[in-house]
């Protein structure tokens, strides 16, 4: 017996140093021990030398290798090599609890190159070795789905076919987060100088440039009111380019180190910036807004707390008052527990394009879209090879039409942490099948006074007549009368234009049955209110044969008793015509009694009697000829004469 125990005690240390590492070449561990103490004590150099020592001795010395990579080429950045002694760690010792740091490590690595298939044996062997680790378990899982994912999607990539844009674009050192105005006319987007630049711009600023005989301009500062020696940059604007909100960084003003601000353009200058307070703005980060066409939404991305992962997507509308509601979380269908950024919502107003980690994707930051139906965002869908590739894809932006993408290709150095090389705008065609599912365009021109043509700051409302809901309201520019505003196709839009001192004009677009619309151009005349002006009525609306005010003509009506009440000098007589077709009296009759409609209607909502008369010109007055249908349409009318 005591023999037997004199042998356990001298064989103690051996099967102590047997179990403490994976060498058993005392040499070896020496030197990593040597290693340890150097760490210890901070004298980092030493400590490399030490554990690459160990390694020349045993070079399937696990912890050597594993703690290499971990204390000395983690630390201080050296990727490459963090990478290849982590793997050489596995490899030397692949079932070891301790070395699952390493597994994460690799896989994330492996993923950021595309290397699906060596991300998949990793991943399985993770899981296999059940480490037991909840947060490492749903991150493999994902990834090994994301593997999955991103081997089918190659093999049926799309055609999007992403082009560089040519000179004198993207010269500075990183361009990225481009934005077009509606008519594709202006280009702003944030850019970087080149650290061998100009020493006065080493920040983030917003330049814009014109497409102008079939190419860009060469891109300018867009503002001194923006652009300030802090950063400022990612922005969104309106789609006739009058309303800009974007990030800015560091001011006296901000709630957070980075806030959203607002900026609208008159003429040719742009205000100074107005934060937008604490319905969006918090103590954290917010940034990458997008606005809805008419500027009265805004889509943007905020960590503050109360969402679903770490960066969500909120959203924000403009109040009658012009401030900023309290920002709603998009919810659960959109963001996830990982990052949701840059969202980008279409000119049509349902069609939502964002960023994301956490869905399933080909790796990294992919690119998605989630249409909104009756109130509720659609599962969303990834839009695919090679626009999603295994890099990050962020900052889309898609044209009116929806037949072209632009967005910004970044290259990084992977052997550094997270430098990134280069980042180019690119364009490219978008596939049928990744276009929103309703087509846009737009109609644009300048509102002026019909007799001196002088420019006009005029109010502009597009609403839907069947449904009788506001869709779009703007001002045309105060001082070149400008506008711009968007139609989507499957509706019937009236346009409403009113100034102060002027007979308001009403126009109509009928996109019910409009596949793919074409922009409009349509400069708009409004004749100063005086004895003997008429305009004519164009979205007030009766079944055939009837004098009953359909439910359509609301809006319109409503419109010119607001007219009325806002010239409370106006008297004027509601003239009703008909075209040629049924006989004289009849017609006559008809056209009377459809006037008396209207006349009805604005007595019955506020406008005196003695302000109002009616009659009935039957088929006397024609427009235009009554030799077609479409002419015919046109001489069944309601018109107002100022008396």
């Amino acid at each position: 017996m005591r023999q037997l125990l004199l042998i356990f005690l001298i064989t103690l240390p051996t099967i102590f140093y047997a179990q403490q590492y994976s060498s058993t070449d005392k040499k070896a561990i020496r030197y990593y021990e040597k290693a340890w103490e150097n760490v210890r004590e901070r004298r980092f150099d030493e400590a490399e030398e030490q554990f690459l020592l160990a390694i020349e001795k045993d070079p399937n010395f696990a912890e050597a290798h594993y703690s290499l990579a971990r204390e000395i080429y983690r630390v201080f950045g050296y990727q490459k090599e963090m990478l290849y002694h982590f793997e050489q760690a596995i490899i030397a010792s692949p079932y070891n609890p301790k070395y699952n740091e390493a597994y994460l490590f690799l896989i994330e690595n492996k993923m950021n190159q595309g290397l699906y298939e060596e991300v998949i044996t990793f991943g399985n062997n993770y899981l296999n070795n059940n480490f037991r680790d909840p947060g490492g378990e749903i991150y493999v899982n994902k990834v090994l789905t994301d593997c999955e994912f991103a081997m089918t999607a190659m093999q049926s990539p799309l055609a999007y076919n992403p082009q560089a844009l040519s000179s004198p674009m993207n010269e500075f050192h990183l361009q990225y987060f481009p934005v077009l105005t509606g008519d594709q006319k202006s280009i702003i987007f944030t850019a970087q100088e080149s650290p061998e630049g100009r020493a006065d711009k080493p920040d983030e600023d917003m330049y814009i440039a014109y497409w102008e005989n079939g190419n860009w301009t060469e891109p300018e500062e867009i503002s001194r009111n923006i652009n300030t020696i802090r950063n400022e940059g990612t922005c969104s604007i309106s789609a006739d380019g009058r309303m800009m909100v974007f990030t800015a960084c560091e001011r006296a003003d901000n709630f957070g180190k980075c806030d959203l601000y607002l900026s609208t353009k008159v003429g040719e200058e742009w205000s100074e910036p107005i934060n937008l307070g604490p319905g969006v703005n918090t103590a954290e980060w917010e940034s990458q807004p997008s606005l809805s066409a008419d500027g009265k939404t805004l889509y943007f991305v905020s960590g503050r707390p109360g969402g679903y992962g770490r960066r969500d997507i909120w959203v924000s509308r403009m109040g009658t008052d012009g401030t900023w509601g309290e920002a709603q979380n998009l919810g659960p269908t959109i963001n996830t527990v990982w990052d949701e950024l840059s969202p980008f919502i279409h000119v049509n107003g349902q069609t939502l394009y964002f960023s994301s980690d956490g869905h399933i994707g080909l790796g990294g930051y992919d690119i998605f879209t989630s249409e909104k139906k009756e109130g509720r965002w659609s599962e969303p869908k990834n839009m695919g090879y090679p626009l999603n590739t295994f890099q990050d894809q962020v900052g889309l932006f898609i044209t009116t039409d929806g037949k072209k993408g632009y967005y910004s290709v970044e290259e990084q150095d992977l052997t550094e942490a997270a430098r990134y090389l280069s980042s180019i705008l690119h364009v490219f065609d978008v596939p049928e099948e990744a276009q929103p599912e309703i087509k846009s365009n737009y109609i644009s021109g300048k509102v002026y006074d019909a007799q001196t043509q002088e420019p006009l700051e005029a109010t502009i409302e597009l609403y839907d007549v069947t449904s009788e809901q506001i869709k779009e309201s703007l001002k045309s520019d105060a001082i070149d009368g400008s506008y711009l505003i968007v139609l989507n196709e499957g509706s019937n839009y009236g346009l409403q234009v009113r100034s102060q001192g002027y007979a308001f004009k009403s126009l109509t677009f009928n996109y019910e049955l409009e596949e793919n619309p074409q922009p409009l151009s349509l400069d708009i005349p409004l004749d100063p209110i005086a004895q003997g002006t008429i305009f004519r009525l164009n979205n007030i609306f009766f079944a055939s044969n009837s004098y009953e005010l359909e439910a359509s003509s609301k809006a319109e009506l409503d419109e010119l008793v607001k007219f009325m009440l806002e010239n409370p000098a106006v008297r004027g007589e509601i003239s009703g015509h008909t075209d040629d077709l049924g006989g004289d009296e009849e017609n006559m009759t008809l056209s009377l009694n459809r006037a008396k409609s209207v006349y009805d209607y604005l007595t019955q909502n506020g406008i005196e009697e003695s302000r109002l008369e009616y009659q009935g010109y039957g088929e006397t007055q024609p427009d235009v000829p009554n030799d077609s249908d479409e002419n015919r349409a046109l001489n069944r009318r309601i018109e107002f004469k100022v008396l």
